[in-house]
């Protein structure tokens, strides 16, 4: 958001009704995370500062997640980058249907902006998108989970002991297309807990590398690994872009009234 094979037409997924269980155990928050250059490729990247503002909540048929990322790279030969993405999508707790808005500003105010809608049958399904934004039009995809669903593997994976998971990911970002997530998991030890919500929860440490599913390329495209908490929380983000990485560390956090749901 992570060295097994486990695709989504794969056993060992946890089904939509185990999937729901444990959404309900999840904690509906926002989140603020300051970001700090982490590490630069030959000094390319002199500094960085930015944030991501993170705001997660659930009504009784779904999850919606709200998403800001600004940041300002700047180079050692004096050029700055600004970039900017916002994007929220709701997600159905059975995983067959996610929605998205996405709005992306990078260097010399190019914008790229979608709205739109996935939808899967169920489990093995491939992925059917339609946009509404730019223009209207339709894309088949091969199977695959949308990023709740995801989240839900980790944990599960987590709380039983594996250590690896492979799975195919759509989350309405990039080209629209569906990524390959190698996900590898460590239990965290000697975590500094944020706020009361996570004294008492499990945490490890997760490794994700993003890699293209279709084309030739077998490097990953990002990196990223997280301290995640059993109950969805996360207090740490390292960003790899390549070129440079980017750590995050949660500075605010704020519990959202769960819904109650019968």
């Amino acid at each position: 958001m992570f060295v097994g094979f486990m695709f989504a037409e794969g056993p060992g997924l946890v089904t939509a009704a185990e999937a729901s269980g444990l959404q309900s155990s999840f904690l509906p928050h926002k989140a603020v995370y300051d970001l700090r250059l982490q590490s630069s490729d030959q000094g390319q990247v002199s500094n960085m500062n930015g944030f991501i503002r993170y705001d997660w909540s659930g009504d009784c048929k779904g999850w919606l997640t709200k998403n800001e990322l600004e940041m300002s790279v700047g180079y050692a030969d004096g050029g700055i980058h600004d970039f900017a993405l916002g994007f929220s999508t709701w997600e159905s707790r059975d995983g067959t249907l996610f929605r998205f808005a996405v709005h992306e500003t990078g260097a010399d105010a190019v914008q790229n902006s979608f709205v739109g809608k996935a939808m899967r049958q169920g489990e093995g399904a491939g992925v059917r998108i339609e946009l509404s934004q730019p223009e209207v039009s339709q894309k088949e995809l091969g199977a695959a989970i949308f990023p709740t669903e995801f989240l839900s593997e980790i944990i599960v994976a987590a709380k039983e002991g594996k250590n690896t998971l492979f799975l195919p990911v759509f989350d309405g970002t990039g080209d629209l297309e569906v990524f390959n997530v190698s996900v590898a998991i460590v239990p965290a030890e000697n975590t500094a807990d944020r706020s009361p919500e996570l004294l008492n929860s499990r945490s490890w440490r997760v490794f994700l590398a993003y890699y293209e599913q279709l084309g030739d390329n077998t490097l990953p495209i990002q990196e990223q690994s997280l301290l995640l908490y059993e109950n969805g929380v996360v207090t740490e983000i390292l960003l790899d872009f390549g070129e440079f990485s980017v750590s995050g560390e949660m500075i605010r956090f704020e519990e959202i009234p769960t819904a109650v749901c019968e």
